[in-house]
């Protein structure tokens, strides 16, 4: 004979383990502030952008107009001249 109630105390133990490992995860995915600080950084890096700097066509970032290469990805920044 089987003894039923070991066992449903013992599944019950289990899936209470795996909500309580679960659910803070679940929690902190959705009071991130990730979104938030990426937000903010673009909107930076927008005002960041006046006429002594030239913005990269391949990365977006912002680099001051001296310089030939961009200081993120090292892709070829535009010129005057071009």
């Amino acid at each position: 004979m089987v003894p039923w109630e070991p066992l449903l105390v013992y599944a019950l133990v289990l899936v209470w383990a795996a909500l309580l490992g679960w659910l803070p995860f679940r929690l902190l995915e959705r009071i991130s502030v990730v979104d938030q600080i990426d937000a903010s950084a673009v909107e930076r890096s927008r005002k960041a952008t006046t006429d002594s700097t030239v913005v990269c066509p391949h990365c977006g970032q912002p680099n001051d107009r001296g310089y030939t290469f961009c200081e993120s990805c090292g892709g070829k920044l535009p010129t005057d001249w071009e």
